[in-house]
């Protein structure tokens, strides 16, 4: 008995006869060898597409419900000219940092010294580069002043440290972390503070608190300080006295 071959087999994909040698299914045009495991049905495409564009939508909105945002504030760059301070800040997180205060800490310059921000605005540190000013107002008046810049002028000839004062900068996080940065004074940026302080002071017409060029400002250790410079300092500050009638009629530090 003569067993003829089968000329026909059966799809993989849609089950129906096709020819014996065909690579692709003349109903469902589906591959028969190895592409065949790789193949997708318009059916099973349609739902891929929708499962990704639904992904796309509810991923950021699940990333929104897990994730907290955060300030990340790096230390700030500050640099000083005369009596404004310029802080650059930048916050690399995704939410708002703030600036808390600025003080003063020196056993020359008066504890009631204001640093005083330009732009209160600008006291939210949002992310990215933020820049502030800030304004150093010394309760010191334009004669004290002026004197104040001899005697640090003549640390600065004499290379003598001067009294210890730093601007302290504080600045919060968003999770209420405290970040403190500080500037340290020495006696050539204290001798510019003083001579910008004195100029300032001779443009303000009606001195007050809140210009801070009323004085007496200086801080007492401050005079007992400068008891300690030789003779020949003393002398000179003298002769720059007489030179400078304005530093004549200077109060005296208290």
């Amino acid at each position: 008995m003569n067993v003829t071959e089968p000329d026909t087999k059966t799809c993989k994909q849609c089950c129906l006869p096709i020819p014996l040698e065909a690579k692709i299914s003349t109903h469902c045009q589906s591959h028969q060898d190895w592409r065949g495991f790789f193949s997708i049905s318009n059916t099973v495409l349609a739902l891929l597409t929708a499962l990704v564009s639904v992904l796309s939508i509810a991923i950021p909105n699940l990333y929104g419900l897990m994730h907290r945002p955060k300030s990340d504030m790096a230390a700030p760059m500050i640099s000083m000219e005369g009596t404004t301070v310029r802080v650059l800040v930048n916050n690399r997180g995704d939410a708002a940092g703030v600036f808390v205060r600025a003080d003063v800490r020196s056993e020359y310059l008066a504890g009631a010294t204001k640093v005083r921000l330009r732009d209160d605005q600008r006291a939210v540190i949002g992310p990215g580069t933020n820049l502030l000013m800030f304004d150093i107002i010394p309760l010191l008046t334009q004669d004290e002043s002026y004197r104040n810049s001899v005697e640090m002028i003549e640390l600065v000839l004499q290379d003598k440290g001067a009294p210890p004062t730093d601007i302290i900068f504080q600045f919060g996080d968003s999770d209420g972390i405290p970040m403190i940065t500080r500037l340290s004074l020495d006696a050539n940026k204290l001798f510019e503070l003083m001579r910008a302080n004195s100029d300032r002071c001779s443009a303000v017409k009606v001195a007050d608190f809140y210009n801070g060029c009323i004085g007496p400002g200086a801080a007492l250790d401050s005079a007992s300080y400068l008891e300690t410079l030789k003779d020949g300092s003393i002398e000179q500050e003298s002769k720059s006295d007489q030179t400078h009638p304005q530093a004549e009629t200077a109060s005296p530090l208290p």
